[in-house]
């Protein structure tokens, strides 16, 4: 396997065949590898902001499989496994229309993500059709996180985490891609506990892993974590596992 390029934060429609899909699933980066000449574009997801509630082939545990399409990844699973699923797009667009008004005052202002929730927490309980409030909580913090982070990077060319820019702390200037030994090592943490971690059998194993990254470095920092992706490419299947040990 050949390792060539790293993108932060690809567009939805350069990741997703159905674009939609990113209310769920929040693209970090996309690595250009090669294996056996094949070059793929292997993009790293994260669904910070979710409880994972079901247990579906190809969705379950905050693990998930992906058809793989021309650079395109198609969703295999099922979103019934997220926690109230049919009520995150409308929150979205909420939290979306909100930080698109309001982004560059949140930047100026250094506005932490407690600071974030108290400032939208009225509109949120009138928006929120969550049955538990803290669950559309727990993901208005985790969106925006990723959005101030991603926003600032896509704004001065730099990438620091919320939590750098708003309370001085966290920074990080490790390599995107964690090292192949390290995510290896847990990976057969993973494995060494496969029958409880995922319920069905995906014939997967630990030759297959290709790419992985620390999750706060992009998200929420108190979710912690990696993202690690494996590639059968005898199927064309990319499995996401967020995983914390």
């Amino acid at each position: 396997m050949k390792e060539n390029t790293v993108l932060l934060y690809p567009r939805l429609e350069n990741v997703f065949k159905d674009p939609s899909l990113g209310v769920y699933f929040r693209p970090l980066l996309t690595a250009t590898i090669s294996i056996a000449g094949k070059p793929y574009q292997i993009h790293l997801l994260g669904t910070d902001g979710l409880f994972c509630e079901d247990k579906f082939k190809y969705a379950e545990q905050n693990f998930f499989g992906f058809k793989y399409n021309n650079g395109l990844y198609e969703f295999l699973g099922d979103l019934r496994v997220f926690e109230e699923y049919d009520k995150v797009p409308e929150l979205y667009e909420f939290l979306q229309q909100d930080f698109l008004l309001n982004r560059d005052q949140y930047l100026a202002n250094k506005t932490t993500d407690a600071e974030y929730l108290k400032s939208i927490e009225l509109q949120l309980k009138k928006v929120s059709k969550f049955q538990n409030l803290s669950n559309a909580e727990y993901y208005a913090e985790a969106f925006y996180s990723y959005e101030f982070t991603k926003y600032y990077y896509e704004k001065f060319g730099t990438h620091h985490h919320i939590s750098v820019i708003t309370e001085g702390y966290g920074k990080n200037k490790k390599p995107f891609l964690s090292d192949k030994e390290d995510a290896l090592s847990i990976l057969e943490e993973f494995f060494i506990n496969l029958k409880y971690n995922v319920t069905f059998d995906y014939e997967i194993n630990e030759e297959m892993f290709v790419a992985a990254t620390e999750r706060y470095r992009f998200m929420s920092i108190n979710g912690g974590g990696d993202i690690l992706a494996m590639l059968d490419p005898t199927k064309d299947i990319v499995y996401i596992l967020e995983y914390s040990s």
